[in-house]
Formats: C-alpha cells, structure tokens, sequence
C-alpha cells in the first residue's frame, strides 16, 4: 500500500504540494513548527533515509538545499533547521523549518495551521520558486 505522501503526491489525499521533479516532491506539513516548514520527500518509499541510495540522497539533499534557500528569502529566520525523525510516517523524508533558536527545532510547538493560511504560505513558496526560475512547481 502506498505512504501517507504518495497518496498526497498523487492526489488521493489532499495536501499542498511545492516541488515535484520526478525523482522527490516537497509539501507543508500539516502540523507545522512554524509557518513554512515543509518536507522533501523521494518518490520512492523507503523507510529509513540511510537506506536510500548516493544518487538518491544527492538529490533529495540538493532539492532540501534549494528549497532552503527560498525559505530563508520569504520567511524570518536566522536559520533553516533540518530534522530526519521519521517515525510519524514510514516514508523517508526531511523536515526543513525556519527558526531564530536551537529551541524552534520541537515537535511539540507543532500546531495545525488553519487551511487558509496553509493555501498562502504554499502559494508564496510556489511563486517564489516560479520567479527564481524552477520549472519543478506544481500549479497551485
């Protein structure tokens, strides 16, 4: 059976969708630490991140650098956090938070955004990655 993010990949369940280049897609997170905090995700299931093969990981780390780099422009921050836990889905995957603190990095700050405020902060992400000139971004 298909992962939680395959279904929202492939559109069986709903969800806000920012990258998607055939290899990895990225999505919000529906219980975000902070407003943008998202996760980048292979297209091929596999449990435990350290199993994915080099070129996999290369790309997956490449695509998270260039998703990090956009966040920073949009979102106040004086890092971007990156945190693998993967215990919540069974899907490899890497959460990429802005945060001012060490302490922002909590699962326990997560709270359900309203689905408004999810839809523009997804549309900020996808325009900003549109105007950089990537052409991996779904239409909103």
């Amino acid at each position: 059976m298909s992962s939680l993010f395959t279904r929202i990949r492939q559109g069986e369940l709903p969800g806000h969708l920012l990258w998607n280049d055939g290899t990895c897609f990225a999505i919000l997170t529906i219980k975000p630490i902070r407003e943008g905090h998202l996760l980048v995700i292979p297209h091929h299931e596999v449990d435990h991140w350290d199993d994915m093969d080099e070129a996999l990981t290369q790309h997956v780390f490449t695509v998270s650098r260039l998703l990090s780099r956009t966040m920073r422009s949009l979102f106040p921050c004086e890092k971007v956090g990156m945190m693998i836990a993967g215990l919540e889905v069974r899907h490899a995957h890497i959460h990429l938070v802005p945060i001012k603190a060490i302490s922002d990095l909590n699962f326990s700050l997560a709270e359900e955004r309203d689905e408004e405020a999810q839809q523009l902060t997804a549309a900020r992400i996808r325009q900003s990655l549109r105007d950089a000139g990537h052409q991996h971004v779904p239409a909103d």
